[in-house]
């Protein structure tokens, strides 16, 4: 209110100001009758003056609530926004060579368990995988899901899968609007770079009678036709 009653005197002012002045130039050259009467046309000034203030004001306020509406609308334009849920029993199988236990290995299968929220007001399709091992420097792997494995041979024994808890089809994730997927997995292989000798650089040990590796801490990323991502690091036991 406050801030409407000062803009109304301002523009009152001004609007009185150029109103006098006018009707002034009026008196003198067209109408001499109304240079004798002051009040009359300090009168009419005042009240022209005051309705033209008050128009120019709504103008102006107008005029600010739509710029704020547009801006407002553009802040809300429908899009996505992804959010990875981490379940527990994250792992990791690394692939034997010549089938020897416990022993020298090729590749690795990476499996996560999570759940992938959409809290944005568009649908989104995931089509973009990235994975980065922070044990191993300069591992970043751009990835596709594998789909319909039914079982994984790891170093100590073969693994057992559940290819129906897969959330990718034919190798995307449809996460609709303000909704989540169901809590799943998602499986990748991994070959280049993952070996005995690069794991044991890094510091990775063998510990107990299976001779399982460290945890490895991955960082998982998802991303939409969109360019919509989310980012969620996960700890993997080895299997």
């Amino acid at each position: 209110m406050n801030k409407w009653i000062k803009a109304l005197l301002a523009e009152t002012i001004f609007s009185i100001w150029w109103i006098v002045s006018g009707l002034s130039t009026v008196s003198t050259f067209f109408l001499p009758s109304l240079s004798g009467k002051p009040r009359l046309v300090s009168t009419i000034s005042t009240l022209v003056g005051f309705a033209w203030a008050n128009f120019r004001v709504f103008q102006k306020q107008e005029h600010k609530i739509l710029s704020l509406t547009t801006t407002l609308a553009s802040h809300e334009e429908r899009k996505s926004e992804l959010r990875i849920r981490q379940d527990a029993e994250s792992r990791y199988f690394l692939n034997p060579v010549n089938n020897l236990r416990n022993a020298d290995f090729n590749g690795a299968y990476f499996e996560f368990h999570l759940m992938i929220e959409n809290v944005g007001r568009r649908n989104s399709s995931i089509t973009g995988y990235e994975l980065e091992i922070r044990e191993l420097e300069g591992s970043r792997y751009k990835l596709e899901p594998i789909e319909g494995e039914t079982r994984v041979q790891a170093r100590s024994c073969l693994h057992g899968l559940q290819p129906t808890l897969s959330l990718s089809k034919n190798r995307v994730i449809l996460v609709p609007a303000e909704s989540t997927t169901s809590h799943g997995t998602l499986l990748f292989r991994v070959q280049d770079g993952i070996t005995m000798e690069r794991f044991v650089d890094a510091g990775l040990r063998m510990h107990g009678e299976q001779l399982r590796f460290d945890n490895l801490h991955c960082r998982l990323t998802l991303i939409d036709t969109t360019d919509s991502s989310a980012t969620q690091e996960f700890e993997l036991h080895e299997a």
